[in-house]
């Protein structure tokens, strides 16, 4: 299209669709909400929803844009942290641990979920080495960890449930109607107050299910290489079935598969 030259209504939808789809990818990527973007450009979280919203007429300013880059650098920082710190506790507790957050963990201005991103792309990391590692909240303190070393199966059942939860992307209230019971009961599962209510085998069960799930659509998706990559908006409540989210986290994983030669691009688009 030249410069002097009018796009269609259709492909004036189509460019608008792609500048949606690519925000809603981009921070589904860095694990930020809405929420998140609303505060780090001091907008309402509505103004936030009506960009992603492939429906109506609206697209992320260019701010958004900009602030979702300086969060794709300041996750390479947090790793970096991550990093030491985990050989940091290696040299104090003979064990690698890496911090899972809650909430509360952490200043309001501080998202969340990239935190958390920071240590699973640590755990990675380590994973591929053949080390061992733990996620532990980052509330436990020092004591707390040196109290329960000899712990087994896990160090903190608690964090590692809301760890492998949060990595999947299943939200709570999906495991409480995986397993016919209530959000409260999973929420109790990871509250590290609560800690005599640990998550049960079925629990792990429906996490290692959806694990499945999810690798089985990467699978597919990375054999029809489909360009754009199918992505599902969000509901106006900011929700997404099962279905919809297990494509939009298998499209996440074969997308970084597929650009991993450096020369591959891959778009998303909604469907």
């Amino acid at each position: 299209m030249t410069a002097t030259s009018h796009a269609t209504p259709l492909q004036e939808g189509t460019i608008m669709f792609d500048f949606k789809c690519s925000m809603q990818a981009q921070l589904d990527n860095l694990w930020l909400k809405p929420e998140d973007l609303a505060r780090g450009i001091d907008v309402r979280v509505s103004s936030v929803r009506k960009w992603l919203d492939p429906e109506l007429d609206c697209v992320p300013v260019k701010d958004a844009f900009d602030w979702v880059y300086d969060q794709t650098e300041k996750l390479g920082n947090l790793t970096m942290h991550c990093l030491n710190e985990a050989n940091e506790s290696a040299e104090k507790f003979g064990r690698h641990i890496l911090r899972w957050y809650r909430d509360e963990d952490l200043p309001e201005t501080e998202p969340m979920g990239l935190s958390n991103l920071a240590s699973h792309l640590v755990a990675d990391q380590l994973e591929a080495k053949d080390i061992e590692y733990s996620f532990v909240y980052a509330c436990r303190d020092d004591e707390w960890i040196e109290q329960h070393l000899d712990d087994f199966p896990d160090l903190d059942p608690k964090a590692e449930f809301s760890a492998w939860a949060d990595i999947l992307g299943v939200p709570t209230s999906e495991i409480a109607m995986g397993l016919g019971i209530t959000g409260r009961s999973v929420k109790d599962w990871k509250n590290p107050k609560r800690d005599t209510m640990l998550p049960v085998d079925e629990a792990w069960d429906f996490l290692e299910d959806y694990a499945d799930a999810i690798e089985y659509r990467t699978a597919e998706l990375l054999e029809s290489k489909p360009n754009p990559m199918p992505y599902h908006p969000m509901t106006r409540l900011g929700t997404l079935s099962k279905r919809e989210r297990i494509d939009n986290l298998a499209a996440l994983a074969a997308s970084k598969q597929l650009m991993a030669d450096g020369k591959t691009v891959v778009d998303f688009a909604y469907v």
